[in-house]
């Protein structure tokens, strides 16, 4: 598979902007996981999804356990699943096409699947979404972001589409956050969700300082200046009080650049979503991590597992790691799985095997 997308183009015309359908977007398409493979893992993995149900063009939750296809009916049903990348490999791999955007603003990759006259109900996204149809073909319509009401699921239309596409296998849409959009299938259809990271400014503002508390920074101790003390009216708080306090503010944040620098990595190195467990091993020592290492075994990294850096300063699901190995960690960073010839440089240093042994001893990785 390869994508056919000028992504300099997308972002300067579209990104945030309008909804845009790209036709082909990906070149010899293929399904990164089956309905059948869908089914088990939802069964097995008790994986958090929505079986949705139309009636009467309606849509509807359906809320009791999935226990499978078969009861389901030939029509009129679609499932969904999210965070598909944390449980299936080929899931994982697909992601790997769109590693042109960074990896902390992919937040999840859902799939749905679709029976015909199953589908997507009328909604609106807080996240930027990209749609990249599968097997099966189905219709996507893109209202307007600001003449159309915001929605309750399922339960209202849009009367205009600025968008109304049938989207066959390998085509893409793009719909900015906040547009509203609805999905049908003519046929049995997979459709892959890739969700962008948002979030709220006064959210991470409370987030960031309540860590800053945890760490028992000090804060800027604030009184007037003598220029701000006289005045014809003492009940009066003047424009100039609010100035000197805001930058009494954006002082502190600038003097706690590096914490907020450290605060946002160590953040987004952390998923929203349940990681899966790593396939059941013992619990190794360093010389035994370097033994299966130099004879060739391959190590894994666990499906959905996050690892950022700023410059060296590294952490992996929130926690730091040692910044004098930065080149080694860069390599468990890009790489979903490596081999001992990888790591030649620091096979043999003490301290970052050790650091590796304990986390691949926590699940993170494995042989």
């Amino acid at each position: 598979m390869h994508l056919i997308i000028n992504w300099e183009d997308f972002l300067h015309h579209h990104w945030q902007k309008r909804p845009v359908f790209l036709k082909k977007a990906i070149s010899h398409f293929i399904n990164p996981v089956s309905p059948e493979e869908l089914e088990k893992l939802v069964i097995e993995k008790a994986l958090e999804s929505q079986l949705i149900q139309r009636n009467h063009g309606k849509y509807q939750l359906v809320h009791k356990p999935f226990n499978g296809y078969a009861s389901l009916g030939q029509r009129n049903w679609s499932l969904r699943v999210e965070a598909i990348n944390h449980w299936h490999r080929g899931a994982e791999e697909f992601l790997a096409l769109f590693r042109v955007f960074p990896d902390w603003v992919k937040e999840e990759l859902t799939v749905v699947f679709s029976v015909p006259g199953g589908g997507i109900a009328p909604q609106t996204e807080p996240s930027d979404v990209l749609v990249i149809q599968g097997m099966g073909r189905s219709r996507w319509r893109v209202g307007d972001r600001w003449s159309s009401p915001v929605f309750d699921y399922g339960q209202n239309d849009f009367s205009e589409a600025i968008v109304d596409e049938e989207l066959s296998s390998g085509d893409m849409l793009y719909i900015p956050k906040g547009f509203p959009h609805e999905a049908t299938s003519s046929e049995a259809a997979l459709s892959y969700c890739l969700h962008f990271w948002t979030d709220n400014s006064l959210r991470m503002i409370r987030n960031w300082t309540e860590s800053l508390s945890d760490e028992n920074h000090r804060g800027i101790e604030y009184a007037p200046s003598p220029d701000l003390l006289l005045r014809d009216d003492p009940t009066e708080i003047l424009p100039q009080d609010i100035t000197a306090l805001q930058d009494m503010m954006s002082q502190f944040l600038v003097q706690k650049r590096e914490h907020l620098e450290t605060w946002f990595v160590q953040e987004m190195s952390q998923t929203s979503y349940e990681l899966p467990k790593a396939p059941a091993a013992k619990v190794y020592s360093v010389s035994q991590v370097q033994i299966l290492l130099q004879q060739g075994n391959p190590l894994h990294r666990l499906m959905g597992l996050r690892m950022l850096h700023f410059g060296n300063r590294y952490f992996v699901n929130g926690e730091s790691l040692d910044s004098d190995h930065a080149d080694a960690w860069n390599i468990l960073a890009r790489h979903r799985t490596i081999d001992g010839h990888m790591l030649y440089q620091v096979i043999d240093n003490s301290g970052f095997m050790a650091q590796l042994t304990l986390l691949i001893n926590k699940g993170y990785w494995y042989f």
